[in-house]
């Protein structure tokens, strides 16, 4: 490593460690979230089908925020959590919050290549691939019980769009609440928000959990530099920055049987103009509604043969509405623009769990997938409202899914874990992501992983009605090595060294003069981080990565920073009622779309929160980006307005604050 990097290291290090950070660490000696995963699946008493996910995926170093880490960080939403998390970024262009780390994250990539999973669901639109993150998500953070990251390819248990790693959510129990729980928030730019949840296990052993919701932000005005020029109000998008959103969600549990859906419906007025032919400062609305269904069975069939069996339902609708520039609907006629599009989906799950042999683990599975409608409807306006021309296109696909993964303990120092999976699509040809992880535990308290993995993400509907038939499959071979330690109960580290090389990448060919699936980026990194919980309940982390992420003409990825530093800590005021949270992270240096390199930044967000319940009222106050910080992040526009100024980067919010107040009825 070059002295640059390592000074480098050892300042944000120690400022990381001065500041501090979240726990993925319980409270407590019992609580499951201390027990490193592979453990967790022998100790944890859980449902089959999570248990096949903790077996499949218990080769990474795994980290763990809990709905206690929600809380005491003042978390609104996944993405949040996702930025206190090592290794991982998150990027906001004013419309969406995009995920970053270990290679990806260009600007305006709806894909990703992270698969988010709610209690298994995958989430993930057919359309886009969109990982929904922000307020556009299906869930309120207050049903989630904890959230997994698991890096490295999931695609050998999960298939497509598992590439790079793994979120799940684990949502909460109706007896969790015990009670009616009301909410009230009010945050910084006008906004408010409702909650309604009730929660309840009955005497018959059934938990039932059910919850609302309601988001509204008012306008504001942002300043566009690249758009300071009179005929565009001198850079100045006026009260276009609102947005509004609905949630329900329910959940119903009972000797095995859990059915469970969400519902969101999110409308957004950007600021921003995502289109070179939009106009600025004039409506340009997004419109965001996903739900989903989903019903999952287990069941021990005999005393090592377990079953878990799900059907799920999915469906997604997106609409958008904007305003051309006159230079552009002069010439033809159209002045307004309208895109709605659809998606919806259905799946059949069905796992066998096997323990017939005592040092062994095999999970068999097979899925069946069907997008059976992906339609894109665009239409053209006059500036009368006429229509003035209209266009569809549509889209399907079915996937038949095989996958098997075998957990083998030679002895209580060494395992093997083996996994494949093999998608066969309607439309492309079969594709095979096989996993092999070895495991040495040398003593107790260390645990060392080498793994090695392929894995594929197919192509959207979105990349159809984009790239024809040139689009195709893209590739990922992964390579890892874990170190985890536990030096005392309640202090861990745990250590990454990876490698990604992902091939079949679509690039421009001047002698084809079309994209072709030939490009090939590759990505190294280590990662580190510390962990450690005391008895009078102060928890800390923290964390550093560092990554050197190639494009396909071998330049740093754009919007690829070379260091991400992550710190939390949390503890009790004088009196234990109430609990302080801050956080703290570095985002390194990163390039624009315009090879512009922008500086790093560091944030620090302080949250107060209450203890416990007085008189069933709890409370929470956070104040993000604390010392009111100016800090941009990369753009996905890459053209120049008039004006001839770049836009390749967005200054972002400086301080602001959210209050919470709840009662149990």
């Amino acid at each position: 490593m070059p002295v640059k990097v390592s000074s480098f290291f050892l300042r944000y290090l120690l400022a990381i460690a001065a500041a501090a950070p979240t726990s993925v660490f319980a409270e407590n000696e019992s609580d499951s979230t201390l027990i490193p995963l592979e453990q967790l699946v022998d100790n944890e008493v859980v449902p089959a089908s999570k248990l096949a996910r903790q077996v499949s995926d218990s080769p990474s170093a795994v980290s763990i925020v809990t709905a206690a880490d929600i809380r005491a960080y003042g978390y609104r939403t996944l993405a949040d959590v996702i930025n206190g998390m090592r290794g991982l970024y998150t990027t906001y262009d004013h419309r969406y919050e995009y995920m970053g780390g270990r290679g990806f994250g260009i600007p305006g990539d709806y894909a990703g290549r992270i698969l988010v999973l709610i209690d298994g669901y995958a989430t993930q639109d057919s359309l886009f691939s969109q990982a929904y993150i922000d307020q556009s998500g299906l869930l309120d953070l207050e049903m989630v019980e904890r959230v997994e990251y698991v890096p490295g390819t999931g695609s050998a248990t999960y298939g497509n769009n598992a590439m790079l790693g793994i979120i799940n959510v684990i949502t909460r129990k109706g007896g969790d609440f015990d009670a009616m729980q009301v909410s009230g928030e009010i945050a910084s730019h006008g906004g408010r928000k409702q909650r309604v949840s009730l929660g309840k296990r009955l005497d018959n052993g059934a938990d039932v959990l059910l919850s609302a919701s309601t988001l509204d932000v008012s306008g504001r005005n942002w300043y566009f530099p690249a758009y300071d020029t009179p005929s565009t109000n001198n850079g100045v998008a006026e009260h276009q920055d609102g947005e509004h959103n609905k949630r329900v969600f329910g959940k119903f549990s009972h000797e095995g049987l859990t059915v469970e859906g969400a519902y969101v419906d999110r409308a957004k007025r950007l600021p921003t103009n995502p289109s070179s032919y939009a106009a600025f400062n004039t409506p340009f609305r997004v419109r965001d509604e996903n739900a989903f269904l989903n019903v999952s069975y287990d069941t021990d069939l005999s005393l090592r043969l377990s079953s878990a069996s799900r059907f799920y339902l999915g469906s997604y609708d997106y609409s958008a509405w904007r305003e051309y520039a006159y230079q552009y609907y002069s010439v033809d006629n159209q002045k307004y623009g309208e895109r709605a599009f659809k998606a919806k989906w259905w799946g059949v799950d069905q796992k066998l769990i096997s323990r017939h042999f005592d040092d062994q683990t095999i999970v068999l599975g097979v899925e069946f997938r069907s997008d059976y409608q992906q339609k894109f409807r665009w239409r053209y306006l006059t500036p009368v409202m006429a229509t003035e021309s209209q266009f569809q296109e549509a889209y399907s696909r079915r996937i038949a899914s095989f996958y098997l993964t075998d957990e083998y303990r030679f002895n209580h120092q060494w395992s093997v874990n083996f996994g494949a999976r093999y998608d066969d699509a309607s439309n492309l040809k079969g594709n095979l992501s096989p996993r092999l992880a070895l495991i040495y535990r040398p003593s107790f308290q260390t645990t060392w992983k080498a793994s090695y993995s392929e894995a594929f993400r197919m192509p959207n509907a979105d990349d159809y009605a984009t790239y024809g038939s040139a689009a195709k499959p893209e590739y990922v071979a992964a390579s890892e090595l874990v170190l985890q330690h536990q030096f005392s109960q309640g202090f861990r580290f745990t250590g990454s060294l990876y490698q990604y090389r992902r091939t079949h990448q679509l690039i421009y060919d001047d002698d084809a003069g079309d994209y072709v699936a030939a490009g090939t980026s590759k990505t190294r990194g280590i990662e580190a981080e510390i962990e450690r919980i005391w008895d009078n309940g102060v928890r800390f982390r923290s964390s550093i990565a560092f990554q050197n992420a190639r494009d396909t003409e071998g330049r740093h990825l754009v919007n690829s920073p070379w260091v991400l530093a992550k710190g939390n800590l949390t503890f009790l005021l004088p009196g234990d009622q109430v609990r302080t949270g801050i956080e703290t992270r570095y985002i390194g240096g990163r390039e624009t779309l315009e090879r512009r390199r922008l500086g790093g930044f560091a944030l620090t967000d302080l949250t107060f929160s209450s203890e416990r319940k007085w008189l069933g009222f709890s409370a929470s106050l956070s104040i993000r980006n604390l010392f009111d910080r100016k800090h941009e992040v990369v753009s996905p526009f890459d053209w120049r307005p008039d004006s001839g100024v770049s836009q390749d980067s967005l200054l972002l919010d400086g301080r602001a604050y959210w209050l919470q107040l709840n009662y149990d009825l």
